[in-house]
């Protein structure tokens, strides 16, 4: 009995080890498999998002969550969905996982980095751009980054100088030739600024229509005293700024008004949306306007009213006039 029993035990423990052994490959397997699916959801998801179907774009990245919480292109995916639909604080607990699975990629690092700076979190977008820079010295996303770090603080040597690491890696960056036109138009230097615009239209001719393109350029020749172009200009980009885009549009109505456009500033007012127009700047700039219009409508009346004191013209008949000074004239006959 004891010589059987003892037989048995290794070979119960033999079926232990070997079962054991096999319920991990199955539930490694049956993880692996998830993630391949959770994957291929990914793809679909990115391919929806970049094609503007966002709504399709969240419910794909959603699912791939579900399939398997370790794919970090779901999580990159799902952050970006969320940002756009304005859920900033969950898209950023996304983006944080998606960098902390993918290995602290660098891409995704960047724009984590430009996440925390959009939310006003400086130090650590500049912590990330500088980490990557470490890293490698050559990401001209990087060095963009750190520009928009201290642009955004409003150091504009510091800024420059990145701009120009990033642009001498990537001479074709819209974004960061934008960048420096503006702080070029900010510092005093509207030539450079327009000269950095028109050498960014040489490189995107469609980046000509963007509204942006189109405020920064106007605001230019609004400071180069070229009022014709200024006005054509913030006209246009009014017409094309989103109803959302009220601190932008503030922009326009002050270069306006500054050019004496006061119908266009009006109208450019108008395209505010309802839920923005009781900010305080937007309030004090139609307040502004309100006074603006009141003051030229006082300044035709009192223009059109008669002078009392003033002696009455005689009518004119066909005929030679004579004048003495200090009289009206007097018909000759």
């Amino acid at each position: 009995m004891f010589h059987r029993t003892a037989t048995l035990v290794p070979i119960l423990a033999v079926l232990a080890i070997s079962t054991f052994c096999g319920c991990r490959m199955l539930v490694g397997k049956a993880r692996n498999q998830s993630l391949v699916n959770a994957r291929q959801l990914s793809l679909r998801g990115t391919d929806a998002f970049q094609r503007n179907r966002d709504q399709d774009a969240e419910l794909l990245f959603s699912q791939a969550l579900s399939e398997s919480p370790q794919d970090e292109r779901a999580h990159w995916g799902y952050a970006s969905v969320l940002w756009k639909s304005g859920d900033k604080r969950k898209a950023l607990e996304h983006m944080n996982e998606a960098f902390r699975l993918s290995g602290r990629n660098p891409d995704y690092a960047i724009q984590l980095g430009q996440m925390h700076l959009d939310l006003g979190q400086f130090d650590s977008a500049k912590s990330l751009a500088i980490d990557v820079l470490a890293v490698n010295r050559n990401h001209n996303n990087a060095w963009a980054l750190l520009g928009d770090v201290h642009r955004t603080q409003k150091d504009w040597p510091s800024a420059l100088e990145c701009y120009h690491h990033a642009l001498l890696l990537r001479s074709d960056n819209p974004q960061v030739q934008f960048a420096v036109a503006d702080i070029y138009r900010k510092t005093g230097r509207p030539e450079r600024a327009l000269a950095t615009l028109d050498r960014m239209v040489d490189l995107h001719a469609a980046i000509v229509e963007d509204p942006e393109h189109l405020l920064l350029r106007g605001l230019t020749f609004t400071d180069l005293d070229r009022p014709k172009e200024a006005k054509e200009l913030l006209a246009k980009c009014s017409e094309r700024l989103e109803p959302t885009a009220w601190e932008k549009q503030l922009l326009v109505i002050e270069a306006q008004v500054r050019l004496a456009d006061l119908v266009q500033a009006r109208m450019a007012m108008g395209r505010i949306a309802p839920e923005h127009t009781n900010e305080p700047t937007v309030l004090r700039w139609k307040n502004r306007l309100d006074s603006d219009f009141v003051r030229l409508a006082n300044s035709s009346t009192l223009l059109s009213k008669p002078d009392p004191n003033r002696p009455e013209e005689p009518e004119l008949i066909p005929g030679v006039y004579l004048s003495q000074p200090g009289s009206w004239p007097r018909l000759g006959r």
